[in-house]
């Protein structure tokens, strides 16, 4: 499913927005995850991150002499010089980078959590428009494949929540820990339930002025693909029992390497 379904579908929605070539599509599958794994150390995350921005460079650069259908080239021709190449393609690097790893994560896990209870699929197969956008938030809180927020830094020493933080300190924050605190998530917060509305909106998408720019796109890919997938294979089932299937250990975007499925 993440091959044929996951993947494709938030990449091509880019490709589509940004006015990129489809058919560069398996290098940039194997950049996207590894830009967020620190399996192999900082080094070839970093790698990745340069890889990808050298891509969009070389497309920047082709669409300023023939501008294409999409976003890149409609900047082009509404800025013209007056926006670099360099940063023309480090935008379109933050919307690629942002717009495709995390939603395929969520479409292949979705998909894997709704299916643990068969009651759940047929709520996102049979629901109405306001059952699948519940789900879709509670399927957001609860995976929250981007597990940790930018990091930042203390501009001064105070204290924060009893703790002293100093100036230049780093604060990360655990978002799958947020989204699981029961103030917010309301009873229960460990457990999906696709009938929750919960106290507080959740943190999946991060919060202010840092919040996530796809975020609306994202929720439109999920509402659109989740529930044509159990439509059109209303029998899908995954193949495996989840404790075979493989997760990534060490990324900071959540994902299972592949969720085979039967139908």
């Amino acid at each position: 499913l993440c091959t044929t379904v996951a993947f494709p579908i938030p990449f091509q929605t880019i490709c589509a927005l940004l006015g990129l070539d489809y058919a560069d599509r398996d290098a940039f599958a194997k950049l996207g995850s590894d830009r967020f794994d620190a399996t192999n150390g900082g080094a070839a995350a970093f790698g990745a991150v340069s890889d990808q921005r050298k891509f969009l460079f070389e497309a920047v650069a082709r669409q300023r002499k023939d501008p294409g259908p999409g976003l890149i080239g409609q900047i082009v021709r509404d800025e013209g010089d007056a926006i670099t190449d360099f940063d023309l393609a480090g935008l379109a690097d933050g919307i690629f980078t942002g717009g495709y790893e995390t939603t395929a994560g969520m479409i292949a896990l979705g998909t894997m959590v709704l299916l643990r209870d068969r009651k759940h699929a047929d709520l996102m197969r049979n629901g109405s428009e306001d059952d699948i956008d519940r789900i879709v938030e509670e399927l957001l809180r609860y995976l929250a494949v981007v597990q940790v927020a930018f990091p930042r830094f203390a501009k001064r020493d105070m204290m924060l929540f009893g703790q002293q933080v100093k100036a230049g300190d780093v604060i990360l924050t655990s978002l799958n820990g947020a989204n699981r605190d029961a103030s917010s998530a309301g009873e229960r917060p460990e457990e999906f339930d696709p009938h929750r509305v919960p106290a507080s909106g959740h943190l999946a998408f991060g919060h202010g002025i840092h919040r996530c720019i796809g975020a609306e796109l994202a929720r439109m890919e999920l509402r659109i693909a989740l529930p044509r997938l159990f439509r059109r294979f209303p029998d899908l089932t995954v193949a495996k029992p989840q404790e075979e299937l493989t997760f990534r250990q060490l990324s900071f975007v959540f994902g299972v390497d592949e969720l085979p499925v039967t139908f």
